[in-house]
């Protein structure tokens, strides 16, 4: 069989047989792929220990019928810190069921890849607030994606928005004017400091974003906000936000 190297993470793992682990990739060489690692969880398997989830390594694939397989591994860094938390195992697997549905296979986006590699080693790191890296990787994908929400205009009459408390839409995609705005439409409120948090976002300004110290209840008004404009555009519910908010 022909093989390839690919850089890749491991976004999702299934076991499959006796020993056998199908895997879901994200390379950067390739995009998004499926996989099958051969007797991975086997005691004395090669494979197995370097195919955590969430981890990246350097792969040798062999072409297959249905999936390739994985022929080497090389472990690159380690994910312990995900791995034994709670919330950050959480915050993760938002990160891979977000570009498992964003991505068609075989179609790399290098972007996507090099957002993904930076949020999850920002979740590995023990000194960061996994709460807000997530946020911020939910406003770099809806970039990416061409979704960022209106922050600037109201998008219902098109005129500059003021520094005030406002109701967000994802359906009409973004903050709402007080004339526009009600709260008898889909959305959540906006405060005059979540407005003010989602155009440092929205201007990615990472190192300014890195420096706040957001309440929980800052966070919750820009994680409401963002969450239902990428499933708005998604067009599904992602069962990721949902085990999030069971754990808070």
């Amino acid at each position: 069989m022909p093989t390839y190297q690919a850089d890749a993470i491991v976004l999702r793992r299934l076991d499959y047989g006796e020993a056998d682990r199908i895997l879901t990739l994200l390379t950067r060489e390739y995009g998004k792929l499926g996989a099958i690692a051969k007797g991975a969880r086997r005691a004395k398997a090669r494979t197995g220990s370097s195919l955590d989830l969430f981890g990246r390594s350097r792969m040798m694939l062999a072409r297959g019928r249905n999936l390739d397989v994985v022929a080497q591994v090389e472990r690159q860094g380690d994910v312990r810190h995900i791995a034994g938390d709670l919330h950050r195992t959480a915050y993760a697997c938002l990160v891979a069921e977000v570009v498992d549905k964003v991505l068609e296979d075989r179609h790399p986006v290098d972007d996507i890849f090099a957002l993904v590699v930076t949020t999850l080693g920002q979740l590995n790191d023990p000194e960061r607030q996994p709460r807000a890296d997530a946020a911020w990787f939910l406003m770099r994908i809806l970039d990416l994606l061409g979704y960022v929400p209106q922050l600037q205009e109201c998008p219902g009459c098109s005129r500059p928005l003021p520094e005030a408390a406002a109701w967000f839409s994802p359906l009409l995609g973004g903050v709402l004017c007080a004339d526009c705005g009600s709260h008898e439409q889909s959305g959540s409120p906006v405060s005059v400091n979540a407005l003010k948090v989602l155009r440092l976002m929205a201007a990615n300004d990472a190192e300014l974003f890195a420096r706040l110290r957001l309440r929980p209840e800052l966070l919750h008004e820009v994680e409401q906000a963002l969450e239902a404009q990428l499933e708005y555009h998604l067009d599904r519910r992602l069962k990721s936000f949902d085990f999030i908010r069971s754990i808070r």
